[in-house]
């Protein structure tokens, strides 16, 4: 197994080695803490979408160790480091498959934890994206941020940018791995039911203003005081919806994409008459004030 750096993306420089792909949405149910039950359904679905030609294979966020848990202390017994024992067991089935798979750990390292996302190739690990916005909800409250950069992993199946959950609600963060290149952009979830605005509508919202396909994978089940909503979604970079998931049931979403899409970013509705680029057409010297950190409140005491 390759083990790169895992900090931050990896850049392999691949060419591109597939056109259009199958990509697959594992929504499914977590158990908070048991990592040997949760590792075994990451392995057992793995296969099932392989089996259905999927080459890409998303998890929820936290699918390895649950996300509700009450203090660092019970977060740190479900973490592990990356490498380790999880993504070894998911490398040996992505060598047997020919699949990429990308699944949510807590990650330990050190004396730090994160929320991450582990991307894990046929040849191994590719690297590890570490949440960089962590809201006050769940083990987020006891993790450290990510630190970036928010690059895409450089994959044979494409370029493939990573966020988590909360991530998302921040359009800098799509904006900038589709600058930096990205085709696909991922985000593994961990929705409850207060955001079910974020499931209905930030997956196509996101891939329509970046012109980038994007597959957001949500879980169901219940974790303490909190029910979480399913309605994950394969959105193209038309942002047309090419697979969704219902609310309360276990699904595997398929859909095939044209990964090379997306790199055309200019939309030609009625050429020469109705055309647009959301990537040309910005006016970067105008949004200064999205990086200012002058006058930016600091946290309350305790957050």
């Amino acid at each position: 197994m390759i083990a790169l750096p895992v900090a931050r993306p990896a850049v392999l420089g691949y060419a591109l080695l597939v056109s259009t792909l199958i990509v697959a949405a594992v929504q499914t149910d977590v158990v908070l803490g048991d990592r040997k039950r949760n590792l075994d359904m990451v392995q057992r679905k793995l296969r099932q979408a392989a089996s259905q030609g999927a080459r890409l294979v998303v998890f929820p966020e936290c699918a390895l160790s649950g996300y509700c848990f009450d203090s660092a202390e019970q977060a740190r017994l479900a973490a592990e480091p990356v490498p380790g024992p999880a993504t070894e067991a998911v490398a040996s089935i992505c060598r047997e498959t020919g699949a990429t798979a990308i699944f949510g750990l807590i990650e330990e390292d050190g004396d730090s934890l994160y929320n991450s996302a582990a991307v894990i190739g046929p040849e191994g690990l590719i690297g590890v994206y570490r949440k960089t916005h962590l809201p006050f909800l769940g083990v987020d409250r006891f993790l450290t941020p990510g630190s970036g950069p928010l690059v895409p992993f450089d994959t044979p199946l494409g370029k493939i940018g990573v966020a988590i959950c909360y991530d998302a609600s921040f359009p800098e963060v799509p904006r900038t791995l589709k600058l930096r290149g990205a085709q696909i952009i991922v985000l593994p979830t961990n929705w409850p039911e207060k955001a079910v605005v974020s499931a209905n509508h930030q997956p196509i919202v996101r891939a329509h203003e970046n012109h980038v396909h994007f597959v957001a994978v949500n879980r169901i089940g219940t974790e303490g005081e909190f029910k979480f909503v399913g309605l994950g979604k394969i959105v193209d970079c038309k942002s047309s919806v090419l697979a969704a998931a219902e609310a309360d049931e276990e699904t595997l979403l398929l859909a095939e994409i044209d990964v090379s899409e997306s790199d055309r970013s200019r939309v030609v509705h009625l050429g020469g008459k109705y055309e647009l680029d959301r990537v040309r057409d910005r006016r970067p010297e105008l949004y200064s004030a999205i990086t200012d950190t002058d006058g930016v409140p600091p946290r309350p005491e305790g957050e």
